[in-house]
């Protein structure tokens, strides 16, 4: 049996330990909520950037088809933090209406840093041909359209050829 001296300081290491442990799940807790992974996405690039791809694809089918709330869900809380849905709903219903004038060209390789990543998506419609480079986070377990407002597609720009 050991002395009570030693006990007390076997009792304040493991306090000491689970303080560790404690601190460091809060701090995971902390980032989770603050909508950023706590570790960047560990697949390979060409899975990730495959991710990419599909999330960019999967949000431009939902903007061109009307479906909103789709969309919606494919933002990062902060986007969705800094616009109100209503608007957001607004944009879609006038883009479903050019919906199915509009063909996704190409989408690009996207250029991956840790848990931000950018892509290019070439699109046409009718005979302008635009590009736009979308910005996506890697947050809650899967890539997410990050502030696509900047990105929301113009279809009366200038035609480029």
């Amino acid at each position: 049996m050991k002395p009570p001296t030693c006990r007390r300081q076997s009792m304040l290491v493991a306090l000491f330990a689970l303080a560790l442990v404690l601190s460091s799940c809060r701090l995971n807790l902390h980032l989770f909520s603050q909508g950023q992974a706590a570790t960047p996405p560990t697949a390979t690039v060409s899975a990730q950037s495959k991710a990419i791809q599909d999330t960019v694809r999967r949000y431009l089918d939902a903007i061109y088809h009307g479906r909103a709330g789709e969309a919606w869900l494919m933002h990062s809380d902060e986007t969705n933090l800094g616009e109100s849905f209503d608007d957001f709903m607004e944009a879609v219903q006038v883009a479903a209406t050019l919906g199915n004038r509009i063909t996704i060209e190409r989408i690009g390789v996207p250029k991956i840093e840790g848990n931000h990543a950018t892509v290019d998506v070439t699109q046409r419609l009718d005979d302008r041909v635009s590009t736009y480079t979308f910005t996506l986070i890697y947050e809650k377990g899967q890539w997410k359209i990050h502030n696509p407002r900047l990105f929301a597609p113009n279809p009366l720009a200038t035609p480029s050829r």
